[in-house]
């Protein structure tokens, strides 16, 4: 992609003076500094600024633990002729792709999904399991694609392969242990300040015009703010900054312009406002067949053409607020927080607090259930959580249009994924985020996008710093009396505009017109299609088979992921 300076030195596959290792690299580095300076520390000759530079030198300062060395969005495989090896890895959070085929000791591996199926004879089976949770919205299998037996390196993991076996490696596992707390309130503000401008200053590297996109949201606003302050102060490494918002219709939910205009007035700059794209159901269908992949839904896919701008205007980077609401929004688990802590005065304060908005008894009552919860022994806790479940899945509601094959299929990889987090709640919560893989996909297809456009993505709140302060900070300081991200908005003021930071909703982009055009998919092609997974008298009460089916609001993204696996399918069934 060559979206950093230091990239135009560099030419792929990156190789070492002897010609015995060869690097493939996606991404860029954010510790480029400091990764540079220890390697000139330990009397490393590099031969040219860029980053896949730095990659192939670590590899040969620390083999198979360089990925602990690294720090960015990135995959990258190397060659080792030498030794007869091929070492590939992901970055903490699986922001750049990577997937893999092996069979018979034969590896294949690549960022692009059609890339490995392209290669194989006999074409791999589709992953029924996989696309059973992509329609119940129930990601528990981190590993599997579309494919049976074509998998991804999971996020923060490297891969070996030794010529005739595969081995893996955990290089980054998110700590959930709360260390650092300060007395002050503004000692949090201060902090998480400075950390934010550092991350958006490290994730702007770029020799063309850094692109932001400016939803006018309190994650994307603050972002657009801090590349302005860097720019003014001589600290921004991009030449330049351009602003683009998607342009939603007056009247609906999806309208943000007030508040996008008002982050641009702010900094005094223009932004681009570009409309929602809404490709048509052909479209989505072509992706399926192209990419050998499900169809990114419809809340992707409507930045497609603000992308393309920002790509028709030079730019080669494109930073959003992707991360803010997982890492910030925080939760009424604080209480459980302060009493594990016995932290009484803060569980007073709280109480006071939230009392003053929401009336004492609905906040005793979360308050009560929340310490109850945390005195709990694990061995009582666990079988309740348990039970709960199996509660849950004996409902007849419960994943209704799908078989009972693929709902106790799913119950099992559950079961598998649930037992692999922590079983304390809020520890829970943040591993969760931490490895989802329902990210993983999205982060995926995403990439993918971007890459179409001639984009690389930036996420300054998916960095690993960001994600370890938000982990290692108590949940009242992201939310407190029924505020959310409560350090985000104090940290940020003067910095973005009051009306942004006093803002309690968020835009929604309904996509009821698709939903139908999906529904006539899944009536009149999809349905035969779907009879392995689906119950057809449940895939009837999900949508109605026909033309003017009445999709159940509470479903759209299901109806989408049904309507997805049946694109797919139509393609690449055997």
């Amino acid at each position: 992609m060559r979206t950093t300076p230091e990239a135009l030195d560099e030419s792929q596959p990156h190789t070492s003076e002897d010609e015995q290792l060869a690097l493939a690299f996606d991404g860029y580095l954010t510790n480029w500094e400091e990764l540079r300076a220890t390697l000139l520390d330990r009397g490393v000759a590099l031969r040219n600024r860029s980053d896949a530079e730095l990659v192939l030198r670590s590899y040969q300062e620390w083999g198979g633990g360089c990925a602990r060395h690294l720090d960015g969005e990135f995959a990258f495989v190397i060659v080792d002729v030498r030794r007869g090896e091929v070492f590939a890895a992901r970055d903490h959070q699986g922001l750049r792709p990577l997937f893999y085929h092996f069979d018979s000791g034969r590896l294949t591996v690549a960022s692009d999904m059609a890339a490995i199926v392209e290669q194989l004879d006999p074409k791999p089976k589709p992953d029924l399991d996989y696309l059973a949770g992509v329609m119940a919205d129930k990601w528990f299998n981190p590993e599997a694609t579309p494919w049976q037996d074509i998998k991804r390196l999971l996020p923060a993991h490297s891969m070996l392969f030794s010529g005739d076996t595969l081995s893996f490696n955990e290089h980054w596992s998110l700590s959930t242990e709360v260390n650092i707390r300060y007395t002050r309130d503004d000692d949090y503000f201060e902090h998480y300040r400075e950390l934010l401008t550092d991350c958006v200053r490290r994730t702007s590297r770029s020799h063309m015009p850094l692109a932001v996109s400016v939803s006018g949201g309190l994650d994307s606003s603050a972002l657009y703010c801090l590349a302005h302050e860097l720019a003014r102060d001589g600290r921004l490494p991009a030449p330049s900054i351009r602003g683009y918002t998607l342009a939603g219709e007056e009247g609906t939910p999806a309208y943000e312009l007030p508040y996008a205009r008002a982050a641009a007035d702010h900094v005094g700059a223009s932004l681009a406002e570009v409309p929602l794209t809404k490709p048509a159901l052909d479209w989505y269908t072509e992706q399926a067949r192209k990419t050998r992949d499900i169809p990114v839904p419809t809340n992707g896919a409507m930045s497609i053409d603000l992308e393309r701008q920002a790509a028709t205007d030079g730019c080669r980077a494109l930073m959003g607020g992707d991360g803010g609401d997982e890492w910030l929004q925080g939760s009424i688990h604080y209480y459980r927080e302060f009493v594990i802590d016995r932290d009484v005065g803060g569980f007073s304060n709280a109480l006071r607090q939230d009392a003053a908005g929401d009336g004492w008894p609905s906040i005793n009552r979360i308050a009560a259930r929340q310490a109850m919860g945390a005195l709990l022994p694990e061995n009582v806790r666990i079988p309740l959580r348990d039970f709960r479940r199996r509660r849950l899945r004996a409902s007849p509601d419960h994943l209704y249009w799908l078989n009972d094959r693929f709902k106790q299929r799913l119950a099992e990889l559950e079961d598998t994924y649930i037992a692999s987090l922590p079983s304390e709640p809020i520890a829970w919560s943040k591993r969760n985020l931490a490895r989802s893989p329902g990210a993983d996909m999205a982060n995926t297809m995403m990439q993918a996008q971007y890459a179409r456009q001639g984009l690389e993505p930036r996420s300054p709140m998916l960095t690993k710093t960001f994600i370890e302060f938000s982990a290692a900070t108590p949940e009242h300081i992201r939310s407190r009396a029924g505020e959310s991200k409560f350090v985000h908005r104090r940290a940020m003021r003067g910095t973005v505009p009051d009306v942004i930071l006093e803002r309690e909703t968020k835009a929604d982009f309904p996509s009821e017109e698709m939903d139908l055009h999906f529904a006539k998919f899944i009536s009149e092609a999809g349905a035969p299609l779907l009879e392995e997974i689906c119950d057809p008298d449940g895939l009837v009460r999900l949508i109605r088979p026909d033309a003017s089916a009445q999709i159940d609001d509470d479903r759209s993204w299901e109806v989408w992921g049904v309507y997805a696996c049946a694109a797919f399918l139509r393609h690449h069934k055997q």
